[in-house]
């Protein structure tokens, strides 16, 4: 029986927050966008009484969505990238474009998190919430450093691991 190393259990952990966090995107905040917009359109139209606090509810579980799910599209390859050329590279230049997509993608996530600090810290003095529903927008903040948290973590285990980073991406599609 072979046991896997720390790194192992990392990404293994790491696949599994991000599995919850798309669990919750996908099947929590969009089916949730579809029941109350649907509502909101029926009353609005069909008995002229809106509801007040749709848009601003379905805006901020589109946010959601979209922040949540972003760790679990790094680590499936889902996400928008430009691979028309992948075939005219060599492996080592494609494993160096594949490192070089993790270290943006660590870089984009640092920068993330420091300006959802920076911001938590003055929404938090100044009590900052939305207008309708009155969430605190730190907490919509705080999703997003967790996720980029998360999406960073997964790029440093990319970044410092021995396998060829670009033989995942060229076999995910499959």
């Amino acid at each position: 029986m072979r046991f896997p190393g720390p790194e192992g259990f990392a990404m293994r952990t790491l696949r599994h927050i991000s599995g919850i966090l798309f669990f919750i995107a996908a099947y929590i905040c969009l089916p949730a966008i579809l029941v109350v917009l649907t509502a909101d359109v029926t009353l609005r139209f069909g008995f002229n009484a809106p509801i007040r606090w749709a848009q601003e509810f379905a805006s901020i579980l589109l946010f959601l969505s979209i922040v949540l799910a972003l760790p679990e599209s790094w680590l499936k390859h889902a996400h928008v990238k430009a691979d028309f050329l992948q075939h005219l590279l060599s492996a080592n230049a494609r494993e160096f474009f594949a490192r070089c997509s993790w270290g943006l993608i660590l870089a984009v996530s640092i920068v993330i998190i420091w300006q959802c600090w920076r911001d938590v810290q003055y929404m938090m003095l100044i009590d900052e919430s939305t207008p309708e529903l009155y969430v605190p927008m730190s907490y919509l903040r705080g999703a997003l450093a967790l996720a980029s948290a998360i999406s960073g973590v997964i790029a440093i285990m990319k970044l410092c691991s021995r396998r060829r980073v670009a033989e995942d991406i060229e076999g995910a599609g499959q």
